[in-house]
């Protein structure tokens, strides 16, 4: 019998694992080449895959389950599949729960590791690489009693404890750099009343490693100017267009810091942030410099559409060098928009408010900017050159 194994495209080659959202087709399910098959979702986006070949249907994993991504998320087969179909995965906690107890909350409370098994459904599950180091290692699940999950630093742990200790101290004076040393040092407060544990997507674990790590790198600060535009004009695309140029004039804001150094892009590609409640996602203009406002206007639409029917692919999502948010639309005043990692400023837009008895609108432009690569007079500068365009 002959097998196609559906392998995923390294998409992001940031991602080890990936998410399978959902199956399009069913376990065992008779399938042309080029069919729908499955949704993955990656820390950039949701991707969809499609049939290697015509066959039969064989799941290797099930939906909501993580997959590494040098695995094939199941086969394709000529003959009829008798395999049976992988089990869902179960909560680790008891579903609708309140105040669910898990692994992370039991270490928070400081229960008895040995009860954690019991307390959180009796599942004990290994990564890969785990399991294939306590082979390598003679080690049984016994070693790790107490584990729901076994990683590859919980093997490493407990085969080189001084070495985990020193990656530990590691770990915790990076994360005291984020934050600050003081606030770092601080202990965590046990929660003790009831709550219960809400799973982020990897998308909005991404966003936010991506903008801690943002800020971690920057000393950010803010300009803010006001900005009257007549009413009728459209207005973000033009201030796209007016922004993309301006940075070839503020080059220190197309930037990003990196040990010591102001590394200059030679592209503009601006990240526009788009959320309509379905999830944040920075859809890219890339070289945005080089558009004419025609163009980019269909390129903006282009991205919308995409958007709004999840097919924003992370290509559309690759290198942006430069970012602007809006939350004019959902009522804000103003606001402080976080940097992105790899990037040096940021432009937020908010305040979209009619003016009494005047035909034009009021937005707040607020430019925030890492004080390594520039200063407070350039952003004023920069922003004071953007009002004029748009208010010309």
């Amino acid at each position: 019998m002959s097998e196609t194994r559906i392998l995923l495209e390294r998409d992001n080659v940031n991602d080890e694992r990936v998410v399978l959202v959902r199956w399009h087709t069913a376990h065992g399910a008779r399938v042309e080449k080029d069919t729908l098959l499955a949704e993955i979702e990656t820390s950039k986006a949701n991707v969809e895959v499609y049939a290697p070949a015509t066959g039969n249907l064989c799941w290797s994993y099930c939906e909501k389950q993580e997959v590494p991504v040098t695995e094939a998320i199941g086969s394709i087969h000529d003959e009829a599949v008798t395999t049976p179909q992988p089990e869902p995965v179960k909560s680790a906690a008891g579903a609708g729960e309140r105040g669910a107890v898990t692994a992370r909350a039991v270490k928070e409370f400081g229960a008895d590791a040995a009860q954690l098994p019991q307390m959180a459904g009796g599942r004990q599950r290994f990564s890969p690489v785990a399991r294939k180091m306590m082979e390598e290692h003679g080690l049984t699940a016994a070693a790790f009693a107490g584990r729901v999950l076994v990683r590859k630093e919980d093997v490493l742990a407990l085969l080189e404890p001084q070495a985990a200790a020193e990656r530990a101290a590691q770990r915790a004076a990076a994360r005291a750099g984020a934050v600050g040393t003081m606030a770092a040092s601080l202990p965590r407060t046990a929660i003790t009343q009831a709550y219960t544990e809400v799973a982020l997507s990897k998308l909005q674990r991404a966003m936010g490693r991506n903008l801690a790590a943002g800020m971690a790198n920057a000393v950010a600060s803010a300009v803010s100017v006001t900005c009257d535009v007549d009413a009728g004009k459209q207005f973000a695309l033009r201030l796209l267009f007016e922004v993309s140029r301006l940075l070839r004039k503020y080059p220190s804001f197309n930037a990003t810091h990196r040990d010591g150094a102001m590394l200059q892009y030679a592209d503009v590609n601006i990240g526009f942030a788009m959320d309509d409640g379905r999830g944040l996602k920075v859809a890219v203009l890339h070289q945005s410099d080089t558009l004419s406002l025609d163009e980019m206007g269909s390129k903006l639409r282009d991205l919308t559409m995409a958007y709004m029917v999840d097919k924003l692919t992370p290509a559309m999502m690759a290198n942006p060098t430069f970012t602007v948010t809006d939350l004019s639309g959902v009522g804000a005043a103003s606001f402080f928009p976080l940097i992105s990692e790899n990037q040096g400023a940021i432009l937020g837009i908010g305040g979209e408010a009619s003016a009494f008895g005047k035909e034009f609108k009021r937005y707040a432009l607020t430019l925030t900017f890492d004080h390594q690569l520039s200063d407070g007079r350039k952003a004023a500068l920069f922003l004071g050159e953007l009002k004029k365009k748009l208010t010309a």
